[in-house]
């Protein structure tokens, strides 16, 4: 199969190209895992044109390579991608996480204008607009009269609001009548988690932990076969993503919620959808009152 013609990458494209490299990650796909259009088009319920421009894309970086006949495969296993390949949007991940810094830090002000943002973190104003929009979505910003924009709500609130969806939300996931658990991710999943709770936790481990748990959750709304869930986990992962710096993990919090991810994850494959359900309620409600205590002692 010739090489494919080099494209200027749209912002579907190169989002949608996003996605899937975060998607082959959670799967821990491995070199020479098969890439289907139709599949792919599926999962994230697009039409054939942009899962193409996004396939284009990652074979330019070199992620995967054309299949004889039809199709791609991945040209390693997708956890030796590096972090910096040129299909993440490094200038937008690099001004939300600033952004997130800052904000952690009390050194971003309730009210602020684009042209701000634009000096002090030295981004261009393109960049600039995309990552307010995304924090809109997240209902963490809204747009004032002119070109000032301010955030909604302080980070408690908003995690309070955010656990109060999830609890609707998460239980009835692992009761769709499409949930199928992926077993293979179920096996790894578990392995990570109990890595995590026998390590010695060190400074820093609230990240390894993040990861952890955000995988953990959106790998159950994958397999639930529902996109609306799915894509109402991911929206809640990268609100989360920003308010992390807003919080530490204690070592007893994390060893509770790996212990709650590990029986849940045993119930599903059990085959036990209710008592699943009832434990991710629980867990849920757990973490809930335990931010909302941490919050009040801050």
């Amino acid at each position: 199969m010739a090489k494919p013609a080099a494209i200027a990458p749209s912002r579907l494209h190169s989002e949608l190209a996003r996605r899937i490299l975060r998607a082959l990650k959670a799967q821990n796909a491995p070199a020479g895992h098969r890439l289907v259009e139709l599949d792919l088009c599926a999962a994230f319920n697009v039409s054939r044109t942009p899962v193409r421009g996004a396939l284009h894309l990652l074979a330019a970086d070199g992620v995967i390579s054309p299949r004889e006949g039809r199709g791609y495969v991945l040209t390693r296993a997708v956890q030796d991608v590096p972090q910096d390949s040129t299909i993440e949007d490094e200038e937008d991940v690099s001004l939300f996480a600033q952004l997130a810094e800052a904000r952690a830090k009390g050194k971003l002000p309730d009210q602020f204008t684009q042209q701000e943002i634009v000096r002090r973190f030295e981004a261009r104003l393109p960049s600039v607009l995309r990552v307010l929009r995304l924090l809109a979505e997240l209902g963490l910003v809204e747009r004032r009269p002119g070109n000032g924009w301010a955030f909604i709500a302080d980070g408690a609130r908003v995690l309070h609001e955010s656990y109060a969806f999830r609890r609707a939300l998460e239980p009835q996931m692992l009761l769709q009548p499409g949930f199928r658990l992926d077993r293979t991710w179920s096996a790894k999943a578990r392995a990570q988690h109990e890595k995590l709770r026998k390590k010695p936790w060190r400074t820093g481990d609230g990240a390894d932990f993040h990861a952890v748990n955000a995988d953990f959750h959106e790998q159950l709304a994958r397999c639930s076969g529902n996109r609306a869930m799915l894509k109402a986990v991911q929206h809640q992962n990268q609100l989360r993503d920003f308010l992390s710096g807003q919080w530490d993990y204690p070592v007893d919090q994390v060893h509770s919620a790996i212990d709650d991810h590990l029986e849940i994850l045993a119930a599903l494959e059990a085959g036990y959808a209710d008592k699943a359900a009832a434990l991710m309620l629980h867990h849920l409600t757990t973490s809930a009152s335990q931010s909302q205590k941490d919050s009040a002692a801050q």
